[in-house]
């Protein structure tokens, strides 16, 4: 027997709780940093576009049709898989946390199980139970103790059937315990006998039975209906498996209960019921046209709302039928959006190509009646991202950047006419964005301008304009990244003394320059910078992810690892030898010490160019390339000047690199077994009487 069916499709006593497929990833993201989204990614912008997560543009519109802004509305403090989203990017999650701090957020992946509703229903059925005046005492007991036994059920392969029913001999007693047979064969997935059961205590003496085993019957259709299409696991397998005919009945049973109830107790629940029903049967339409109208009643700052757009965008806006299910201007905005993505693979070849045309856009005109502005958006967004015409969005999208930046679509509108004209190379595109800045409210709208100036800057080989004193990039991640990968020397320097900036900051800007400097020879720079790092500065926060984690090690260059065996001083020191003499053997190997024990080891974060079009793919400001460890070792083991204790350790870290996995982690050129082999050799014939000969063992 398949337990997990339909999640109850509503609890007895509650309102449905709707399934989602999620349209984007929430389980770890990395952004790419640039306000064009074409295609569906793991975060999302605050602005409506193709590549959010559908859920993400639905409540923006909302918000929008309710004249809501985020004015006073702060970024919620995010877990690990938003970490690198800075105040710029969002997704799903924090997007409703903004809203709803207080509310756990809605993000649900399966279709759940029939017995969810058994708790909720248990309290209920005990205030009937106590309401009915025509039970004996001994009949009260032994039913209370028959519904408590209905777990077993839920737990089990088959129903508790007819083992230990209790004795019922009044009329209201045997009404009671027809509903338990009829629900213990519920929850066991006996269909027939639960149709059969609720079908005949429809007229039930007692008014809770008879009012539920009515209600009871559209649930019994509804999970008969979608049993066929539920895999092992409780997921919806297969839709075209559900039986639509059951699904009808279902709708039927529905309607009959609201006809007979229309405020009964299960009233809410039934609601969303014919919602599923609709679902189930194939009735797209009809149930396009309800969600359109619930989303438009339902206040948009109300914490149903999440749950009821998880339910839109499983139910409707990700299915295949959505296309010829919508009609009205929200969900059909929200679909068009979607339906206006292209996908790419690693080569840049289109693999999935947007599927709305502008001839099926303009027939649309009309059901954007009155909503000229969201229509005129979808244009200009359909102009840029299919057509490739930034030109057509500056002749849909007037320039409104001194007022445009409060509501979700005037901002959307105005970001896109800013997009376009960075893409036409506009030369009043900073001052457009300048303009729009003036305005921008909530938490992620002066992020996304911050972005775009910076792009600006970087586009135009002015990136260092984004840390002078007036600069209006202000946004700490903005600036982290530029730090990182664009800055000179000067910058970094003057960035890492700045009392002004948050110290986070200052330290990403001290470890860039330390660590530049030290990996591209300015020896005497890097002894003159390490008092630069703070006292009390960390050392063990790692090197997974400076751009999102809160914790800089840039105390690694003042007080990290120098020595574990060849001796090795403190790293400016070492740093300071070779600033006056950059052969020094011993200084050369103690700096691929330091490397080695402070995991700079294939640390390539600051090395890397990141990617085309995105900030900080400019041309970095700070001359000079990396020196690989592995580099080191090679260019000591061919120098016949080296003394043969410094050699063995030359050849013995050369063959380390290596292991265990037979990888190079040292960076540089890798060399073949064969050659790992010699050195290894030589290591143990040459150099024999060296503790370095002696520890080798293996050579990978």
């Amino acid at each position: 027997m398949k337990r997990f069916l339909l999640g109850g499709a509503a609890l007895v006593l509650g309102a449905n709780l709707p399934a989602s497929l999620s349209a984007s990833s929430d389980l770890g993201c990395t952004p790419a940093w640039t306000l064009v989204s074409r295609a569906l990614d793991c975060s999302n912008r605050a602005f409506l576009t193709p590549g959010n997560d559908t859920r993400v543009n639905l409540l923006m519109l909302l918000r929008d049709r309710a004249g809501l802004s985020d004015r006073g509305v702060s970024v919620p403090k995010t877990d690990y898989t938003a970490q690198d989203f800075g105040a710029t990017f969002l997704d799903w999650d924090v997007l409703q946390g903004a809203y709803w701090r207080d509310v756990p957020a809605m993000t649900t992946d399966s279709e759940g199980s029939r017995c969810a509703s058994l708790a909720g229903g248990e309290a209920a059925f005990g205030v009937a139970l106590a309401a009915e005046r025509g039970l004996s005492a001994a009949e009260r007991t032994g039913l209370g103790a028959a519904r408590a036994r209905l777990a077993a059920t839920c737990k089990a392969e088959t129903g508790a059937g007819l083992l230990a029913w209790p004795v019922a001999s009044s009329v209201p007693g045997k009404a009671f315990l027809g509903y338990l047979q009829s629900a213990d064969a519920f929850y066991a997935g006996r269909w027939d006998g639960a149709r059969a059961g609720f079908a005949a205590l429809r007229s039930a003496p007692n008014p809770w039975v008879a009012e539920t085993a009515r209600y009871m019957l559209a649930r019994t259709e509804l999970n008969a209906a979608i049993e066929p299409a539920i895999g092992d696991y409780g997921w919806l397998d297969d839709m075209a498996k559900v039986d639509k005919a059951g699904a009808m009945r279902g709708l039927n049973a529905l309607a009959d209960y609201l006809k007979a109830y229309p405020t009964g107790a299960y009233a809410p629940s039934a609601i969303g019921l014919v919602r599923r029903g609709m679902w189930l049967a194939g009735e797209t339409r009809p149930l396009a046209h309800t969600y359109e109208r619930l989303l438009t009643q339902t206040r948009a700052d109300n914490p149903a709302t999440p749950p009821l757009i998880e339910e839109t965008d499983n139910k409707l806006l990700t299915r295949d039928y959505a296309k010829s299910a919508i009609d009205g201007p929200l969900l059909l905005a929200t679909l068009d959006l979607m339906r206006m993505r292209r996908n790419e693979d690693e080569d840049g070849k289109i693999v999935d190509a947007p599927s709305l045309g502008a001839q099926e856009l303009a027939g649309q005109q009309a059901a954007f009646a009155g909503r000229a502005d969201l229509y005129d958006f979808l244009r200009a967004s359909h102009a840029f991202y299919v057509g490739n015409d930034a030109r057509a969005v500056l002749k849909l999208v007037p320039d409104d950047a001194r007022h445009g930046a409060a509501s979700p679509l005037g901002f959307s509108r105005q970001v896109l006419r800013g997009i376009a004209l960075a893409a036409l190379k506009d030369p009043n595109e900073a001052g457009f964005w300048r303009e729009l800045m003036a305005g921008a409210s909530g938490p992620w709208q002066r992020p996304t301008i911050e972005l775009a100036l910076a792009r600006n800057f970087e586009l135009a080989g002015r990136s260092g304009d984004v840390f002078a004193p007036a600069s209006p990039v202000l946004d700490p991640t903005i600036r982290g990244i530029l730090l990182q990968t664009l800055a000179s020397p000067e910058v970094l320097r003057a960035d890492a003394r700045s009392a002004g900036r948050p110290q986070r900051e200052r330290d990403i800007a001290a470890f860039t320059l330390l660590y530049k400097e030290l990996s591209r020879g300015r020896y005497a720079d890097f002894a003159a910078d390490t008092a630069l790092v703070r006292k009390g500065a960390d050392t063990g926060a790692g090197l997974y992810d400076l751009d999102g984690q809160e914790a800089i090690p840039a105390g690694l260059f003042t007080a990290g690892l120098w020595s574990d065996g060849y001796a090795c001083p403190a790293i400016a020191r070492t740093a300071a030898t070779l600033a006056r003499g950059p052969g020094n053997v011993s200084a050369r190997l103690c700096l691929g010490d330091f490397w080695r024990l402070n995991g700079f080891d294939q640390f390539t974060a600051l090395d890397q160019p990141r990617a085309a079009g995105t900030l900080g793919s400019g041309k970095p400001q700070f001359p000079g390339a990396p020196l690989a460890r592995m580099d080191i070792y090679t260019a000591l083991i061919a120098d016949p000047r080296v003394s043969a204790s410094d050699k063995a350790y030359a050849l013995y870290r050369a063959v380390g690199c290596y292991g265990p996995s037979g990888y190079n982690s040292c960076g540089g050129a890798d060399v073949d077994s064969a050659q790992r082999k010699a050195w290894f050799n030589r290591l143990k014939s040459e150099f024999p009487a060296t503790s370095w000969a002696k520890k080798a063992r293996y050579y990978w």
